[in-house]
């Protein structure tokens, strides 16, 4: 990128930042240029721009060049992010951190930094950092081989990595907790959560991921002797490593390979997957691997009779468990350590405690929203919006027994349109469900909020009012007339003209809703007897 002017640095620095964090799961050397130049960019005094940056530079040097390399530029990182208190600048640089000192094997500095990000992470209550750290916390213990304690720390990076919105994350958290399920010979289990992991793949991206989901399939139809299914989901596994130059999945799947033919009582097969295994181990130096492999080979040869090969891969065998001792022991985790984790463990099951507690409202929210749809769906007329007949029909008692009990009084208005048929017959249907809505918006605009105004049927409405006497709902009846007369239907089709007949009662003592209505509807009768578009109330004592 060419030299920009300073007003315009800090843009390009973030747009570059975001261009090389994009890159981290595809292209390592490009985040890495783009890291590099982000740095350039930067001004001295932006040191949230520097910290980002560094970080990026840290994370991508960490996977090309090693930890030795990478350690002093995520320390750099920290200190940083540090300065300027960017919370969650810091757990990041934790979490690279850690990752470094865990491939160095140091497990002990590498535990203690993960505690360090997940307390960093708290500040800000980053829900795919938590995941991150007990990611990386489980796999620790994957190492110790104390798999059940890795299946509780694996099994919370997935409920954090849930809650967050990256769906590699999710991934990546199934794809680590199905292997320690393997570990622990629940294969139903692991089964089912390398298929939820499978939902979550992102491919082409991932195809190293689809490799290892394969290869645990084959492990899985191994165990429960599906010796045909074994051997194609490990053989597509390892083709993928091999076309995309996976070393390591390649390892792991000759591996898998190996012990699947001795199975199957094929010895040279399974000694030839496993010294191109061994070939390749050599190169990475993984420990687990290599130990696994001198072991598998000590097996074949001792039933193969060739004692001398099978001592000799026993001793590399046993050097290789040595080793593993020897780190473990330098690695124990302190009582002190685990008192830390388990005050932050703590306080971040209240925070996940506060998290499904507001997921219950959320849904709960969602339920009351659902019945509200649900009771407006059964109790108001689809066509206008205003209540139904039913609604008519269900609350109309209560409101009378309401006013019964407080002594008030309440009217009822029945309102109709005047030669609706015709507005049908030379308009259309449609044009008269428009008169309909349209007139019902105005109607409800006069109305109070209180009020219930409700279609009785067909083009016949009802308006229920209480707490005023008759003089004021006869103004309330004569202004509804007065503007749907007025109203300007025009727009709606030219020509079309609408007015409406209203016919109102007092309610009397004792008077069921049944006779208010009928009395009501008498009314309505004398109106359009009396040559339509006008008000007129029944006479109180009068049927």
């Amino acid at each position: 990128m060419a030299k920009v002017k300073s007003s315009h640095v800090s843009t390009d620095v973030e747009a570059v930042l975001r261009a090389a964090r994009q890159q981290y799961h595809c292209d390592c050397q490009q985040m890495l240029s783009l890291a590099e130049q982000a740095l350039q960019l930067a001004l001295a005094d932006d040191v949230a721009s520097l910290a980002h940056a560094t970080l990026l530079q840290g994370q991508a040097t960490l996977i090309l060049s090693g930890a030795q390399t990478a350690l002093p530029i995520l320390r750099k990182a920290l200190s940083q992010a540090k300065v300027i208190s960017a919370n969650p600048l810091v757990a990041e640089s934790w979490i690279g951190i850690a990752n470094a000192l865990q491939s160095l094997g140091q497990h002990h500095a590498a535990f203690l930094a993960y505690l360090d990000a997940l307390q960093a992470a708290m500040q800000d209550n980053s829900y795919m950092l938590y995941a991150q750290a007990y990611l990386g916390m489980g796999n620790l213990y994957v190492q110790h081989s104390e798999h059940s304690k890795a299946l509780h720390y694996l099994a919370l990076a997935r409920e954090w990595a849930d809650a967050s919105e990256d769906q590699d994350l999710r991934c990546k958290t199934r794809l680590h907790l199905s292997a320690t399920l393997l570990s622990l010979r629940q294969f139903p289990l692991a089964y089912a959560v390398l298929q939820e992991a499978q939902s979550q793949l992102i491919l082409p991206l991932r195809r190293d991921w689809q490799a290892e989901i394969y290869n645990y399939l084959g492990l899985i139809h191994v165990e429960q002797g599906e010796s045909a299914q074994a051997l194609d989901c490990l053989q597509m596994a390892c083709q993928i490593n091999i076309q995309a130059g996976f070393f390591w999945g390649q390892t792991v799947n000759l591996l898998g390979l190996g012990k699947l033919s001795f199975r199957l009582d094929q010895p040279e097969s399974a000694l030839t997957y496993l010294r191109q295994a061994l070939n390749l181990a050599d190169e990475f130096k993984d420990i687990h691997l290599l130990q696994d492999i001198h072991y598998q080979l000590s097996l074949i040869y001792e039933a193969q009779g060739d004692d001398v090969s099978a001592m000799q891969h026993h001793i590399a065998y046993h050097d290789h468990y040595m080793q593993l001792q020897k780190l473990k022991d330098s690695s124990q985790f302190r009582a002190t350590d685990q008192r830390r984790l388990q005050n932050v463990e703590m306080k971040l099951k209240l925070l996940s405690s506060e998290l499904e507690v507001n997921q219950l409202k959320q849904q709960r929210d969602q339920e009351v929203g659902r019945l509200r749809a649900l009771e407006s769906a059964v109790y108001h007329d689809s066509l206008t919006g205003v209540y139904n007949r039913r609604a008519l029909d269900e609350r109309l008692p209560d409101l009378l027994r309401l006013t019964q009990e407080e002594q008030g009084n309440l009217l009822a208005i029945m309102i109709d349109f005047d030669h609706f048929k015709q507005i049908n017959d030379l308009f259309s249907h449609h044009i008269g469900d428009m008169v309909l809505r349209t007139a019902c918006d105005v109607l409800s605009q006069l109305t109070r909020e209180n009020d219930m105004l409700a279609r009785y049927g067909g083009e016949e409405f009802v308006l229920i009012v209480h707490h005023i006497d008759t003089a004021i709902a006869n103004k309330i009846a004569e202004r509804m007339r007065q503007k749907i007369e007025q109203f300007n239907w025009s727009e709606l089709q030219i020509g079309l003209q609408v007015s409406i007949s209203l016919g109102g009662a007092v309610w009397q003592y004792g008077e069921s809703a049944t006779e208010l209505l009928a009395r009501a509807d008498k009314a309505l009768y004398a109106a359009k007897h009396s040559g339509r578009n006008c008000v007129r109330f029944a006479r109180i004592g009068h049927a």
